[in-house]
């Protein structure tokens, strides 16, 4: 368990989502998966929106999985925003010249499976816009997530893909338009989240070792005003005691999210 006033954001959230998770998270009066923390500076590196939720509830304590984030076993990606469209290459002249950027236009090879560094949106016939190389990672970065706000504005559904699988994505499935999302580095990562400082909605994409799933605590255990933090994190202890644990290999899905992490799943 963890106070959650002491945990620190590293990204911004989508509103919407942040209710509607507040929502559930109230209808079913527990929290389902723990937040995924930095041990040292206590940076959440997965979990925003669960936090946030949390925050609404007035929850008092979180569980979270704590992990050494100097661990080579610890990686970094980023998330890439999928569309399917009707005249990709249009659609990405229009959306770009909307937002006045200046921006080139080249030929990608798709058997390649890469893109050069600038690239910020991608299409299935192998169109690749770059931005001046200029841009830094954070400006990029919040370039995309724009593009992402205007093109489902303009009624476009996203997905979100992990980097590793984006270009398979776009090569292989129905969608047409990608927009690239560049990965930063642990130590940028833990910058923004000990200086208050917030990356764009889902941009860090974080694998670790093991990643435990379905704990269910209760609410009440959270928002319990007369437990000290030990002694909520005691209570934690004897709940997983009692479940039943299932290790499932990197690749699974749950609910239709895909981990390229081992999976740690508890049950009653």
């Amino acid at each position: 368990m963890a106070e959650i006033e002491k945990l620190k954001p590293h990204e911004e959230v989508i509103d919407a989502l942040v209710a509607k998770l507040t929502e559930e998270m109230r209808h079913d009066d527990i929290v389902r998966d723990p937040l995924i923390v930095d041990q040292d500076d206590h940076i959440i590196l997965d979990g925003m929106h669960r936090f946030n939720a949390l925050k609404r509830l007035t929850c008092r304590f979180v569980p979270c999985c704590l992990i050494d984030y100097t661990s080579p076993q610890v990686t970094v990606g980023s998330w890439f925003r999928a569309f399917t469209v009707e005249g990709a290459k249009s659609v990405a002249q229009e959306v770009l010249s909307s937002m006045m950027l200046d921006y080139a236009v080249s030929q990608l090879d798709m058997t390649a499976c890469s893109f050069e560094p600038a690239a910020i949106i991608v299409t299935k016939d192998g169109n690749q816009f770059t931005l001046p190389h200029s841009a830094n990672a954070l400006a990029q970065c919040r370039t995309a997530t724009t593009i992402e706000k205007q093109m489902v504005n303009n009624g476009h559904k996203v997905t979100y893909l992990p980097d590793s699988n984006g270009i398979k994505w776009i090569r292989t499935e129905q969608g047409n338009f990608m927009i690239i999302v560049p990965v930063f580095s642990k130590d940028a990562i833990r910058k923004f989240g000990t200086e208050g400082l917030l990356l764009p909605h889902k941009v860090t994409r974080h694998i670790i070792p093991s990643r435990p799933l379905e704990i269910d605590v209760p609410l009440s255990l959270l928002r319990d005003r007369e437990l000290s933090l030990q002694e909520a994190d005691e209570k934690l202890d004897e709940l997983l005691a009692r479940r039943k644990i299932q290790h499932r290999p990197p690749g699974s899905v749950i609910d239709g999210r895909p981990y390229e992490e081992e999976l740690i799943v508890f049950s009653s």
